[in-house]
């Protein structure tokens, strides 16, 4: 590519071309090709970003920035939005009930899951008939801590072995949950 538009040679290429001599934002366009530099119409831009966009899926971080985007200063807004606008306080109030429900849901069965694989390890590893804790000093203390101190002797976990951190935890979590599903920006995406 040389370095200067040659306007002579592009006007009688085009002419031989398209049989008409170029039109001034024809040698214009084709100045800044030469360039390096196209220019679309608002058509082939739009089809353009039209493209763009249906190929984007978010990733789970930009989802999670989304989702815990009020956080900042506009938690503070939202509570007051909250207190102003009754539809907002009809919905927090659903997403509590919903956000309530999957938390316990998801206390218990994770709760299970977790006494469930820790009791195969222990079945495999060291056979049925326990009477305490066989793991190594660490793994023990954190079983102990998470499915209570007789785990291992009747084999049923506690679901709630430390009932006023658990309390803390499950409703943190609920009004937290409640809260980005009722001002969770991603809706807005779909």
């Amino acid at each position: 590519m040389s370095k200067e538009f040659d306007y002579v040679a592009f006007a009688k290429n085009f002419e031989a071309t398209n049989g008409r001599p170029p039109t001034a934002d024809e040698l214009d366009n084709a100045k800044w090709e030469h360039f390096g530099i196209r220019w679309h119409t608002p058509e082939e831009s739009q089809a353009e970003l039209e493209r763009i966009n249906a190929s984007y899926k978010p990733t789970l971080g930009e989802y999670l920035k989304d989702a815990l985007s009020f956080l900042g200063r506009g938690f503070f807004k939202a509570l007051l939005f909250i207190l102003m606008s009754p539809l907002y306080l009809t919905m927090l109030f659903f997403n509590l009930i919903k956000s309530a429900i999957g938390v316990f849901v998801i206390w218990f069965v994770s709760k299970f899951m977790f006494g469930f694989i820790i009791g195969i390890i222990t079945d495999i590893k060291y056979g049925s008939d326990l009477e305490s804790n066989p793991f190594p000093t660490p793994f023990r203390e954190i079983i102990d801590f998470i499915l209570g101190k007789d785990f291992f002797l009747n084999a049923v976990p506690n679901f709630f072995p430390h009932p006023v951190l658990d309390a803390w935890i499950i409703g943190i979590v609920i009004v937290l949950l409640a809260l980005i599903a009722t001002f969770s920006k991603v809706e807005e995406y779909k």
